[in-house]
């Protein structure tokens, strides 16, 4: 059964209230939800701010990431992530964009993020490195064009998570939840990753163990969203 616009909203705007209440946004960074409606286009909010449910809190864009609104209110200047992610990736149905601090130091070393523990299973598939500055040059490190939105995409292939070097990282999922899920337990297992490797060198999840913990977190997503709601 797909969900409605109004489902998709809803969950949109909860999202952004659990993301910053869990610090893994603040004043940037975003979310978004494809429209279940019309596949093409998507959902983001105008802000991080999550205080209303007015009707111009909404942006809605279509596949070139144009609002689909003229006169509404101004979009993310990075909102290219989500709409070439979407077009490259028809099983995404929510894209998370982070600065997460914990995620960064990956983004710009040669440590490869790995599934430390169950909770990250989707790991499995790697956190593939964007760099920006190989196709591009110099720029502001930020993605807003469709070019970039694209060589982004590339990069995420059809992994779970993609670093991109000195900014940030970009998660995906089928659903809101999904997506909030991941981001969440991916920042945590970047802390704990350095702390295991201090101590030794850890033991990280192999495929099979990594791929039979994803698909059993598919099946409990909303024992994580209602405790999350229930911490607003």
């Amino acid at each position: 059964m797909h969900a409605t616009i109004n489902e998709n909203i809803d969950d949109l705007v909860i999202a952004t209230r659990i993301l910053v209440n869990e610090q893994i946004i603040d004043g940037f960074g975003h979310i978004s939800v494809r429209n279940s409606n019309r596949p093409e286009c998507y959902f983001m909010t105008r802000d991080n701010l999550a205080g209303t449910d007015s009707q111009d809190y909404i942006i809605e864009l279509d596949p070139d990431s144009n609002p689909c609104d003229p006169n509404g209110p101004s979009p993310s200047l990075e909102r290219f992530i989500h709409g070439e992610i979407y077009r490259a990736r028809p099983d995404v149905n929510a894209v998370i964009h982070t600065h997460s601090p914990a995620l960064i130091p990956f983004g710009v070393s040669k440590t490869p993020l790995q599934a430390l523990y169950h909770l990250c299973g989707f790991l499995a598939a790697g956190a593939p490195v964007f760099d920006i500055q190989h196709q591009h040059g110099m720029t502001n490190m930020l993605i807003q064009s469709s070019e970039l939105g694209r060589s982004l995409a590339l990069s995420l292939g059809n992994s779970a998570v993609v670093l991109m070097r000195g900014h940030g990282a970009t998660i995906v999922g089928s659903s809101v939840k999904e997506a909030v899920f991941r981001v969440i337990y991916v920042t945590i297992n970047a802390q704990l990753q350095p702390i295991a490797m201090q101590l030794g060198e850890p033991k990280f999840l192999e495929l099979e163990e990594a791929v039979k913990a994803d698909e059993l977190h598919h099946a409990v997503l909303n024992r994580s969203w209602d405790y999350w709601k229930s911490r607003l």
